[in-house]
């Protein structure tokens, strides 16, 4: 008979055991990334795909499950019909402010050089700034409360900050090179919002007992 521990670390082993909780995290991201690709299509949606993956793959984490289309679509609804200032209007205003400036710089006189990495360092720096707020959206928060967080922890974990950014040019470059895996690149981001949010807030607790 296996014994618990032979257990627990078969179902925390090798990614490439299909009844491992490794395999689950690496298959719930594949498909969360495949989620927001296809809500992201009309593009205005990006951001609240984006939100909406990160409430469910922590969810998912959270209670030991699997992610699930329908609590992808129950996040998504609830940010388009409640929060639609946030995850619709302002996401539109700064992608087309992003899109101004790749159109417009090189009609400044820069270096077509120069003006493809400020492009990519401005869109790296949005990039980051969105997947801090999407890890700092809970329900039942106002917005402004979670722009407050999430630039709290800007200000407090530069270090996290610039692994989002990194993190999104990296992406970016990949789709560049390989624009097939665009359908799931957006699966690692959410991962990698998770895991920030998950350190922010075990260090706020760990903080706030402190201080208790």
């Amino acid at each position: 008979m296996t014994s618990p521990q032979a257990s627990t670390r078969r179902r925390g082993g090798s990614i490439l055991d299909p009844h491992s909780s490794s395999f689950a995290l690496f298959s719930d991201t594949l498909w969360v990334g495949v989620m927001v690709a296809v809500a992201s299509i009309p593009v205005v949606t990006s951001f609240a795909a984006v939100s909406a993956g990160v409430e469910t793959l922590r969810e998912a984490r959270e209670r030991d499950g699997s992610v699930t289309l329908r609590a992808f679509g129950g996040a998504l609804l609830n940010r388009l019909r409640h929060h639609w200032p946030t995850h619709l209007v302002l996401p539109a205003i700064v992608l087309a402010a992003l899109v101004l400036n790749v159109v417009v710089l090189p009609y400044t006189g820069a270096d077509s050089l120069v003006a493809t990495v400020a492009s990519a360092a401005v869109a790296a720096l949005a990039g980051a700034v969105a997947l801090r707020v999407a890890g700092s959206w809970r329900r039942g928060l106002r917005a402004r409360e979670v722009f407050a967080i999430a630039w709290r922890r800007m200000s407090e974990d530069a270090y996290g900050s610039l692994l989002l950014a990194c993190g999104v040019t990296a992406a970016g470059a990949i789709v560049v090179i390989s624009p097939l895996l665009g359908v799931i690149m957006a699966g690692p981001l959410v991962l990698a919002a998770v895991a920030i949010d998950a350190v922010a807030t075990s260090k706020e607790s760990a903080t706030g007992e402190s201080e208790a």
